[in-house]
């Protein structure tokens, strides 16, 4: 008669089950604090329905989180810019989408979460719970009555000041201030057009063009064109290209369109292949960017020349 053999299954070895029990705490882990929104990290740009949902949190929108740009979307965006000395051009480009962000963020500081400029469930009963304990309405979004209890400057003053140095009209100045100006614009983003004007920073008016944003920040008399600018300039070479110069696309038969001129801000790289610079892009507005030297392929020659005001 044969034997029966019993087989035992034996248990999982110790060391398994160990990391199994660590695995299963870690995603307990992970799951508490995705939970109580702490990401790993926080945003530097936004899609159209991130921007949406900030907007919304911010109580500038109140349409659909649709990630459809639409009217809605750049009304309420026009109105985050009205509010932070913005150009009110209703795009979310890169001088407004780090202010929303940043504004998201400020909220998100003083109700006590994950400041990662995303504007989602977990800030929202977050800011409920903070307008709770303030005797605030509690809809979740910060509006005007939130941040001010929070303390965070909803609407700033868009008086301008004026940039370091103190030049005069058609006078004198210095790359520093000329860099300050220029700035001026391209904070704001201030749209592009051969026929509008806008003011620098103590008001005066200049035309919104690429000759029209160096005019500015040379603090020029009147708006000059690219066929004009070299009355009030000189060549120099590529190797003595300082911050303040420009490169200019200019001279007689460049009027209109067929010109161009961007003021330079700085090398990008050490083998000088590239540039910082500012301009009035016909399809960006005023914008501070990166530029292959001595422009973009395809639009003709570009020569370094500069005012014959500038010092330093």
């Amino acid at each position: 008669m044969g034997s029966t053999t019993q087989v035992r299954r034996s248990a999982a070895p110790r060391s398994a089950r160990s990391v199994s029990a660590l695995l299963a705490a870690l995603a307990v882990a992970a799951a508490t604090v995705i939970g109580h929104g702490a990401p790993a990290q926080a945003v530097t740009s936004l899609t159209t329905t991130q921007l949406q949902r900030d907007l919304w949190g911010l109580l500038y929108y109140s349409g659909p989180i649709d990630g459809v740009d639409g009217s809605g979307t750049r009304g309420a965006v026009r109105a985050f810019q009205k509010d932070n000395c913005l150009g009110q051009d209703g795009v979310a480009g890169a001088a407004t989408q780090p202010k929303v962000i940043a504004k998201v963020k400020a909220v998100q500081t003083k109700a006590a979460t994950g400041a990662d400029g995303v504007y989602g469930p977990v800030t929202t009963s977050r800011v409920r719970a903070y307008q709770k304990a303030h005797g605030i309405p509690t809809g979740g979004q910060a509006g005007p009555l939130t941040m001010r209890a929070m303390g965070i400057t909803r609407v700033l003053s868009c008086t301008p000041a004026p940039p370091a140095g103190g030049s005069k009209v058609g006078g004198t100045i210095s790359r520093t201030e000329v860099l300050a100006r220029a700035a001026y614009w391209t904070d704001r983003r201030i749209p592009y057009s051969m026929n509008r004007y806008t003011g620098d920073p103590k008001g005066r008016q200049y035309r919104t063009d690429c000759s029209g944003f160096v005019s500015m920040a040379w603090h020029l008399s009147s708006s000059l064109s690219t066929v004009t600018l070299p009355g009030v300039s000189h060549r120099i070479s590529k190797s003595d290209l300082r911050p303040g110069d420009v490169l200019l696309k200019g001279g007689p038969g460049s009027a209109g369109a067929s010109g161009h001129v961007v003021l330079f801000r700085g090398w990008a790289d050490s083998a000088h292949t590239s540039y910082h610079a500012s301009e009035e892009s016909g399809s960006h507005g005023a914008i501070a960017r990166t530029i292959p030297y001595p422009y973009f392929a395809g639009y003709g020659t570009f020569v370094p020349y500069r005012y014959d005001k500038i010092t330093g």
